[in-house]
């Protein structure tokens, strides 16, 4: 079964810190991190799977494309911004793994990105309360908390 990115191409760089140069290779597995292990147990099984069967139908509407739009997103944009600060430095090839560093650039202490991502988490956290709050009110039928 393909995997289905709830994020489209260029919302993680175009609304985080992270730059368009990114390679959406790294960052792909990241957004689909953040769906899977925690918007699909914030929505629920069944929630979780009608609402990327109507993203990848082009059908999201009512209240589902409202919680698409002013939860689902941003807490994406936020939740995969956490998971790519704690691997985007490393490259694994077959020669083992690499910590990569730009020939212009200093590298970053690990205080500074446990900030970064502890900061993006806040929002996240933030977005997954907001969302919740609003599914309990409401009456979506496949959301079951």
């Amino acid at each position: 079964m393909a995997q289905i990115l709830l994020l489209r191409s260029n919302e993680l760089t175009k609304y985080s810190h992270l730059g368009g140069n990114v390679d959406p290779d790294v960052y792909k597995p990241c957004i689909l991190d953040a769906q899977r292990t925690r918007l699909e147990e914030l929505l629920g099984d069944t929630l979780y799977q009608k609402i990327c069967d109507e993203f990848q139908a082009d059908t999201l509407s009512g209240d589902y494309l409202t919680l698409y739009d002013n939860y689902i997103v941003p807490f994406l944009i936020h939740q995969s911004a956490v998971e790519y600060l704690r691997i985007g430095a490393y490259k694994i090839n077959a020669n083992g793994i690499f910590k990569t560093a730009p020939d212009n650039a200093n590298a970053v202490e690990t205080s500074d990105i446990n900030a970064l991502v502890k900061n993006q988490s806040n929002k996240a956290d933030m977005y997954a309360n907001r969302m919740v709050q609003w599914l309990v009110l409401s009456g979506i039928p496949e959301y079951s908390n």
